[in-house]
């Protein structure tokens, strides 16, 4: 929830004018740089007297009226840092940054009020306090949440050299913000023998018939206290289980789950497995990429972790006996939400408890070498078939909102060294593999010091990677990897999401795999509608349907260089695009009422081209060549927008996808969590550093 709270401040410091703020930004990095201290500087001073005087001044009363005001407890919860102007950036790395100052006097002065005896207690009094002054969310949410998070944090704080400034460029990597500190800006060192990249990836070959059938389901998000009929609308950030009596029709969850932010009842997960298990006769083999345990993310314990995760897989193994299933970590398992941590640090903050029981409930279908690097990391590799290898990441590595992350830079490395070294083994051996994998590694969320070194292995590796696939978005979407010099050579496909979470008709997907270059060649994806099922609630099982097959849809050519083409044919043809976006939201009626404007079209394209958030050379492109195409639809029409209609493919501006504009409500995946901690975990981080 930092996201929360910094776009308050936004909003509230843009309205009184923090003297000092530049007027017109220019785009020299070191010189914002240097004023985003300079302010934050200054800035630091009001808040600190409040604290210790326990009088606010006419300033910051105005300041905590506007933050009040200036949101409901949902709508900043769908807002991204990257959406914002240079000016509102400037703001909000400043805002960051005066935050850590704070906690550094406060905590650190010598015999004062802030240290010593009931520090701990205090520090998580000044977090709860701001969280419910600002309103920005409910007490209950407010208060377990931070209870959540302050061992991991306090450990972090403790044992960490990190400081202000790269606390606050891992949050927000805008180029004036995002300082360069070694150990969090380190590079693999990676096989050299590889052939250099001179032209896009374009073998693969025809379907046939014959295809491996291989079933993606992803973000599950079970909710074990869904309630038919309960309020669907509430101010926490999971809604549909609580207030069951004297609710408004309209109000009110559906049998089947809700578009509005709910998760997935188990009745209705039940249901997908059996219409899986009964329309596909022939299913290879499973990927399931993560997210099993609901949004409740101030609810989340391990005792009741680990029940869902247990009941999910369960059902898995009795329904599919026969078919070895692949599954990999989303950031939703642990207890708290988000945290994985190393291996050396003590139980009261380990991950290692759910790694254990990952193997235990995986061993079901996973071989016992796997258990080392599982219980090391969460991740492995396996040999389905001679001459193919999947290999599982977890890549909560990359998560920013994994407050291990501040923890040690350099930590990150060993997993990507092993892939880097499982790859090339699988070269050499001449195998074909499959990476899996929760989070697209072009969301801005995801480090992209850690994304560009992944990018890099994908390059050097581009001919024995056959496919990637990945969750988290809760988006029937892919994304397109692109060499060094501009070369598409990889794929990333994404399963969507069964969870309604939020605006979704639930979905999996069906791939075509051909069975020696393990490439996809086609691929489908199975949806019920809503709406129907509900309005039958309990009387009728929801009616499933094959929403698209890609290869009929758009191309059957699924390569890397094929899937390029297709994206010049979408910059060139708007409607094409409005086709596809209609599918990655799953042809949701909140979605397709909502329609879709210019700045969402050019969002859908930019994402699928975007696999390092700080790298845009081809989005940026194929933006502008879609922003042409556009210009003509409006000269042909006389308008002055980008067709849109509520029946026809079209897009809405929360489905956008780029990550400079998409409103990530729209991303099912993001972690409600993290806005409201953030100055409590600022303040933390802020205790034991000079800054």
């Amino acid at each position: 929830m930092w996201r929360l709270l910094l776009s308050a401040f936004l909003a509230s410091c843009v309205a009184v004018h923090i003297p000092g703020v530049p007027q017109e930004f220019t785009s020299n990095d070191l010189v914002l740089s240097g004023i985003s201290d300079e302010i934050a500087e200054k800035f630091s001073q009001e808040y600190i007297n409040y604290l210790k005087t326990g009088v606010e001044s006419a300033a910051l009363r105005q300041i905590s009226a506007q933050l009040a005001n200036a949101h409901s407890k949902k709508d900043l919860f769908t807002k991204e840092l990257e959406e914002l102007s240079l000016a509102d950036q400037f703001v909000a790395c400043t805002t960051c940054r005066a935050t850590v100052n704070v906690g550094a006097r406060l905590f650190r002065e010598e015999n004062g009020e802030f240290t010593g005896e009931g520090a701990d207690d205090k520090i998580k009094s000044i977090a709860l306090d701001v969280c419910l002054r600002l309103q920005l969310q409910t007490s209950e949410v407010c208060s377990n949440l931070i209870d959540f998070n302050f061992p991991t944090v306090a450990y972090i704080v403790k044992y960490s050299n990190i400081d202000s400034r790269t606390l606050c460029s891992l949050f927000m990597e805008f180029n004036f913000c995002n300082v360069k500190n070694a150990n969090y800006n380190w590079t693999l060192e990676i096989d050299s023998d590889g052939e250099a990249v001179t032209a896009p990836k374009s073998e693969i070959p025809t379907k046939n018939g014959n295809e491996l059938k291989v079933l993606h389901i992803t973000d599950l998000h079970y909710d074990p206290l869904y309630t038919p009929g309960s309020l669907a609308e509430c101010d926490e950030p999971q809604c549909c289980q609580r207030d069951v009596e004297f609710i408004e029709s309209t109000k009110a969850a559906g049998y089947w789950g809700d578009y509005r932010d709910c998760d997935a009842p188990w009745h209705m997960l039940d249901d997908a497995f059996a219409q899986i298990k009964a329309e596909h006769t022939k299913i290879d083999y499973i990927y399931q990429t993560g997210d099993v345990v609901d949004h409740m993310v101030w609810g989340t314990s391990v005792e009741k972790n680990t029940e869902s995760l247990k009941k999910v897989n369960t059902r898995l193994a009795e329904i599919f006996p026969d078919v070895p299933i692949y599954p990999c970590i989303g950031n939703h398992e642990p207890h708290p939400l988000n945290l994985f941590s190393p291996g050396d640090v003590p139980d009261g903050v380990n991950t290692r408890w759910l790694y254990e029981q990952l193997y235990e409930q995986w061993s079901t279908w996973l071989p016992a070498d796997t258990k080392n690097t599982i219980l090391e990391g969460g991740y492995y590799t396996v040999s389905p078939r001679v001459g193919f290898r999947v290999i599982a990441l977890n890549n909560n590595d990359c998560y920013t909102s994994n407050w291990w992350l501040f923890y040690d830079g350099t930590n990150k490395i060993p997993q990507l060294q092993w892939l880097h070294d499982t790859l090339l083994a699988a070269e050499k051996a001449g195998e074909y593999v499959h990476i899996l994998t929760h989070i697209p590694t072009g969301d801005s969320t995801c480090w992209s010091v850690w994304a560009r070194e992944f990018n890099r292995l994908v390059e050097r590796f581009r001919n024995t990677i056959s496919g990637i696939f990945n969750g988290h978005s809760h988006k029937d979407e892919m994304h397109l990897y692109y060499s060094a010099n501009g070369h598409a050579v990889a794929v990333a496909w994404n399963g969507g999401a069964l969870t309604t979470y939020s605006d979704r008709n639930p979905n999996y997907r069906l791939y075509h795999v051909e069975d020696e270059s393990m490439q996809v060649v086609d691929h489908e994806t199975w949806i019920f509608n809503l709406t129907e099922a509900n309005s039958h609630g309990d009387s009728k099982s929801p009616n499933w349907f094959k929403e698209y097959e890609f290869a009929a849809e758009f191309t059957t050519n699924l390569s890397p260089a094929g899937i390029d083409k297709l994206l010049e044919e979408m910059a060139e043809n708007p409607n094409k695009l409005r086709t596809l976006w209609r599918y990655i939201v799953t042809s949701a009626d909140p979605k397709l009422n909502a329609g879709c404007d210019r700045a969402c079209l050019l969002g859908v394209i930019c994402r699928i081209a975007t696999t390092v958030s700080t790298q845009k050379t081809r989005c940026e492109y194929l933006r502008a060549k879609l922003s042409i195409a556009l210009d003509n639809e409006n000269i042909v029409t006389g308008s002055t927008a980008a067709p849109s209609t509520s029946s026809s493919p079209a897009a809405t501006t929360s489905e956008g996808g780029d990550t400079s504009t998409e409103k990530p409500g729209g991303n099912g995946a993001v972690s409600k969590s993290i806005s409201l901690n953030f100055l409590f975990v600022a303040v933390l981080f802020a205790v034991l550093y000079n800054v």
